[in-house]
């Protein structure tokens, strides 16, 4: 008896953090090979887990200058206020 689409997507969640057994890995190429919902799925996925991936990595993230942080900083104390 195969796997369900539920433990199916569960397995592909767990694959991409290296997280299945063989067996389960097994299960799951079986699975995939009749479902093409789980696969689209786990195209999805894998697509989701490199982009993650790269944007991770990326240290030429601008930052918000100094100034800009305290004015916001400032505005959020004067919407406080304003509530009081």
């Amino acid at each position: 008896m195969g796997i369900s689409c539920k433990q199916a997507t569960d397995y592909i969640s767990k694959k991409e953090e290296g997280k299945i057994t063989i067996w389960q890995r097994y299960q799951l190429w079986r699975h995939l090979a009749e479902c093409y919902l789980c696969k689209r799925f786990e195209k999805q996925n894998q697509q989701i887990h490199t982009c993650i991936t790269e944007h991770k990595h990326e240290d030429n993230h601008e930052k918000l200058p100094q100034e800009d942080k305290n004015s916001i900083l400032q505005a959020l104390e004067n919407a406080e206020k304003d509530e009081a």
